[in-house]
């Protein structure tokens, strides 16, 4: 296809020919609509470049909606001890009443559970975070308790990586580990991993979880938690890397000041602002 045949209808087809599979193994509708952006911007630097003589519009699906699956702090445990060999046997009101264990422990995954559930940082950056300075990827300065999720030589992208502040309580799981680890925290054997799939789905299938849940459910749920402690909206932005915009717009709703304004405004005996009637 020549780019000039790159138009609605033309993109429209691309999206239900990838959903529906054909030859290949169907993705969402999401996953098609990220690629039609790559070809946008490829289009664009083609432009730019040269190489085309107007400018090509690729026409996208609608967005899908932000998914808002977070973790409870017993399905959060449970996910932990699904990654250590453990399966509930009896859960009665959310809690585990009974467990039992059913296979080895997969200490890199829980590794990557907490560090995720601690930090907000996403799941590849997690999965690449080593000891000590680093020029191609994240890196744990235990000294002065700061997690640098980029590089030293890293250019920043639109996926903001910003260093953040070790938790307390994730410190000193850090400074055992750095002793039991060569590379970073989440090494298989004395190799980082690059991908938290097999492994993930395993600890999520003990847990009794659903497919819902997936690595990147961690970073919402630390912002979720950390809004629901009243942790300031810009702060939390801060912290996991992400824009306040979405902070707001995604999570917002999870902070106790949500639209406080709003709820005072229905409080007292003045409802409707003076000289209304009674009714």
């Amino acid at each position: 296809m020549m780019a000039g045949q790159v138009n609605k209808s033309t993109c429209a087809a691309y999206v239900s020919g990838r959903a529906t599979g054909g030859a290949r193994r169907p993705v969402t509708v999401e996953t098609a609509r990220t690629e039609l952006q790559t070809l946008g911007a490829a289009m664009t630097y083609a432009l730019k470049a040269g190489k085309l003589s107007r400018q090509v519009f690729v026409d996208l699906p609608p967005k899908s909606a932000a998914k808002e699956r977070w973790l409870t702090r017993s399905e959060a445990a449970r996910l932990i001890a699904g990654a250590l060999g453990w399966t509930p046997v009896e859960i009665k009101r959310g809690k585990v009443k009974r467990w039992k264990r059913v296979g080895e422990p997969s200490y890199h995954v829980a590794r990557f559970i907490l560090i995720a559930l601690y930090t907000a940082t996403r799941h590849e950056a997690v999965l690449t975070m080593r000891w000590g300075v680093n020029s191609s990827s994240g890196w744990f300065d235990l000294d002065n308790g700061v997690m640098y999720r980029k590089g030293a030589g890293e250019t920043d992208t639109k996926k903001r990586r910003t260093p953040a502040p070790i938790p307390y309580n994730l410190l000193p799981h850090l400074i055992r580990w750095r002793g039991m680890t060569h590379t970073g925290p989440c090494e298989y054997e004395d190799r980082l991993t690059l991908r938290q799939k097999t492994g993930f789905a395993r600890a999520r299938d003990l847990a009794k979880l659903g497919a819902d849940v997936t690595p990147h459910t961690l970073k919402h749920t630390s912002i979720t938690w950390a809004l629901q402690r009243g942790v300031p909206t810009w702060e939390v932005a801060g912290f996991s890397g992400t824009s306040k915009e979405t902070i707001e717009r995604t999570y917002g709703h999870h902070s106790p000041d949500h639209m406080a304004q709003a709820r005072k405004a229905f409080h007292g005996r003045n409802v409707g602002g003076q000289g209304g009637r009674r009714t």
